[in-house]
C-alpha cells in the first residue's frame, strides 16, 4: 500500500536528515520565531489552536488542513495570498500536532520574504516556496521558473505529485528533497553570500519536512480507515442497499459523530428505507453509473414514521453543525418532505438549496483536495465513480441537484413548461 511505501521512505528520509552535519540556522526554528506584521495573522490563527495538546479533533478537518495548506502553498501567487489563506482557515477541529508541524514553516517563509525585500536576486523566491510544495520530481523535469510554476499548477490539478507523496515514489530521496532548491540556484545564478542563504533555507526545510511527514502519515492512515467505511456507504446508497448503507454510516458516526458525509448518507438511506426504496442490485461495474438515481415515487405519499423522524433529526443536526455547508442537507429535507406529501415545504427547501449551493461552493468542496490525494481512485471505474458521487453531493448535481428534483416534480405534475424552465437553469 501507498502508506507502507511512505513510512519506509520516511525512515530513510529522516535518517538522512539526522545524519546531516550542517544544522539549520537557529533563527529559522519556530522556538525563536517572532512574526513580522505580514505574518502575524497567520501565526496567531495557528497559535490560538495549538495550546491544548489533548484537544478533540476531527479527522476530516485535520486531513483538509494537511492537504489544503500544502496545495495552497503550491498554487498561491505570492506570500500575501498564501498568508491570507492560512489566516482564514478554521483550525478549531484540527489535531494539535498537525498545527504544531505546520507552524514550523512560518520562519522559513518569513526569511524568504525578508530576502525578497533585501535583494533583487530574490525577487522570485516565492517560486521556490511553490516549487518545494508542488513536488520535486515534477519540478526537476522543468527547465525554467515559468515551467516550475506550471509544475505546481499541474500538481494542484491532480496531474502531478505533492512533495510528501512524491518522496514515497522517488528512488533518490536526497535528490527529491534538494531538487527545488538546486533548480532555483541554477536559475538565479546566485552570488556566494546568497547561496549560503539558500543553503540555510534548504537545511531548515529539511527539518520542517522531517517533522511534518510522520504526522502526515499518522493521520492519513486514520483517514484511510475512515474511507473504507465511507466508500462502502456511498456504494450501498447508490446501489439501493439502504439497510447496509444505514449500518455503514451508523458505524462511522459512532466513532466520528460529526462526519459530514456520514450524516448525509445516513439521512438519505433512512428516507429511502421509510419510503420502501430498498432495491437489491448486483455489485457489478455495469450498475455503477452516475445516472443511477434514487427515484422519486410518482404519486405515492408516505406517513411520518420513525425512519423519517430519525432522518429529519439527523439533517437538523447536520445543519446545526455545518450551517455554512447546509445545501446538501436542504436538498434531502426537500426530498423527505416530498415523500411525506408536503410538496410546498419540499419545494421551499429545494429553492433554498439552489440558492445556497453557489454561495457555499468553496466550503462544501474543501475536502476535495483530500479525495484528490487518493490518486488510486482514478485508476478504476469504481474509484472514478466514487469521486463523482462525492462531487455530486457537494456541488449539487445528480441526486443532490435541487433543480433536477424540482424539474422531476413538475414533470410528474404534468407541468412540462415549468419543468423545462427549471431543467435549463
Amino acid at each position: 500500500m501507498m502508506e507502507k511505501k511512505i513510512i519506509a521512505t520516511l525512515l530513510i528520509f529522516c535518517s538522512i536528515v539526522t545524519g546531516c552535519g550542517k544544522k539549520a540556522n537557529p533563527e529559522l526554528q519556530i522556538e525563536n520565531y517572532q512574526p513580522v506584521e505580514e505574518f502575524q495573522s497567520a501565526y496567531e490563527a495557528l497559535k490560538e489552536q495549538k495550546a491544548d495538546i489533548n484537544k478533540e479533533y476531527d479527522i476530516e478537518e485535520t486531513v483538509r488542513i494537511l492537504n489544503g495548506l500544502e496545495m495552497a502553498q503550491a498554487k498561491s501567487d505570492d506570500f500575501y495570498s498564501f498568508l491570507e489563506y492560512m489566516a482564514k482557515q478554521d483550525y478549531s477541529m484540527v489535531a494539535s500536532d498537525v498545527i504544531d508541524a505546520k507552524m514550523k514553516i512560518l520562519p522559513l517563509l518569513q526569511q524568504m520574504f525578508k530576502l525578497q525585500k533585501q535583494h533583487k536576486e530574490f525577487s522570485t523566491i516565492w517560486m521556490l516556496a511553490r516549487s518545494a510544495a508542488a513536488g520535486a520530481k515534477t519540478l526537476a523535469k522543468e527547465s525554467s521558473s515559468t515551467g516550475a510554476g506550471m509544475a505546481a499548477m499541474k500538481a494542484m490539478a491532480g496531474e502531478g505529485p505533492l512533495a510528501i507523496v512524491d518522496m514515497s515514489e522517488s528512488l533518490g530521496v536526497d535528490a527529491a528533497k534538494n531538487a527545488a532548491f538546486e533548480h532555483y540556484e541554477e536559475e538565479m545564478d546566485l552570488k556566494s553570500k546568497l547561496e549560503d542563504e539558500i543553503e540555510e533555507l534548504k537545511m531548515a526545510y529539511i527539518d520542517y519536512l522531517s517533522g511534518l511527514v510522520p504526522v502526515y502519515t499518522k493521520y492519513m492512515k486514520e483517514w484511510d480507515r475512515l474511507c473504507i467505511n465511507k466508500d462502502k456507504a456511498y456504494f450501498d446508497v447508490y446501489s439501493g442497499r439502504m439497510v447496509d448503507a444505514y449500518n455503514s454510516t451508523s458505524k462511522i458516526l459512532q466513532q466520528y459523530p460529526r462526519n459530514r458525509e456520514a450524516l448525509l448518507l445516513k439521512s438519505l438511506s433512512l428516507i429511502n428505507i421509510a419510503s420502501g426504496e430498498m432495491n437489491t442490485m448486483p455489485d457489478s461495474p455495469e450498475v455503477l453509473s452516475i445516472v443511477k438515481e434514487v427515484q422519486l415515487p410518482d404519486s405515492v405519499k408516505h406517513e411520518w414514521n420513525n425512519f423519517f423522524v430519525e432522518a429529519d433529526l439527523t439533517l437538523d443536526n447536520y445543519i446545526e453543525l455545518y450551517p455554512e455547508r447546509s445545501a446538501p442537507a436542504l436538498v434531502l429535507k426537500g426530498l423527505l418532505h416530498y415523500r411525506v406529501g408536503k410538496e410546498q415545504q419540499a419545494l421551499s427547501y429545494l429553492d433554498q438549496a439552489a440558492m445556497e449551493y453557489p454561495r457555499q461552493a468553496e466550503a462544501l468542496t474543501d475536502l476535495l483536495d483530500s479525495y484528490r490525494s487518493r490518486t488510486y481512485l482514478n485508476k478504476t471505474p469504481e474509484g472514478q465513480y466514487l469521486l463523482r458521487l462525492y462531487r455530486s453531493t457537494m456541488e449539487g448535481y445528480g441526486m443532490f441537484s435541487p433543480n433536477f428534483l424540482k424539474s422531476k416534480y413538475y414533470a410528474q405534475k404534468g407541468m412540462m413548461e415549468e419543468s423545462s424552465i427549471i431543467k435549463r437553469l
